[in-house]
């Protein structure tokens, strides 16, 4: 069997790292070219492609948000990945967090074995539960605006 597992967690190390620092940044944000699929989507979001989550990203270019890996669940078998993050909301003119939550995200990805290709074709996100939290994340990252 061609295993990919440390691949695959490998590919999640860095994602996360490269996300954290050069997603949401203008000049530096095509470097997640690496790990998204074009046709990349968020189901629950309403986002269906890359370069729409793209847009999302660079909305809020006073915070950072800053993923950090706690867990990962890899199922090479069905291609899907769950992860438990930590993430911190970081305001970029003080380095100050704003806020802290634990989410479990489920990866979709599409691998190659013979180039050791793997891309991300769809994120679903289940954030922690308070209410409270969720709420001032919606106002930082302006979602629904």
């Amino acid at each position: 069997m061609n295993s990919m597992y440390e691949d695959i967690t490998n590919f999640m190390k860095e994602y996360v790292e490269t996300y954290s620092q050069y997603g949401q940044i203008e000049k530096t944000h095509r470097l997640m070219d690496k790990f998204y699929a074009p046709e990349l989507s968020f189901p629950d979001d309403g986002v269906t492609s890359r370069d729409q989550w793209y847009e999302r990203c660079l909305n809020h270019p006073a915070v950072q948000d800053k993923l950090t890996l706690d867990h990962l669940v890899i199922d090479e078998k069905i291609n899907q990945i769950g992860a438990l993050l930590k993430t911190q909301a970081i305001e970029r003119s003080t380095g100050k967090v704003l806020l802290e939550l634990r989410m479990n995200v489920n990866y979709k990805i599409k691998t190659n074995k013979e180039t050791r290709d793997i891309k991300i074709t769809e994120v679903q996100v289940f954030l922690e539960s308070d209410p409270i939290k969720v709420t001032k994340l919606t106002q930082l990252y302006k979602i629904g605006k």
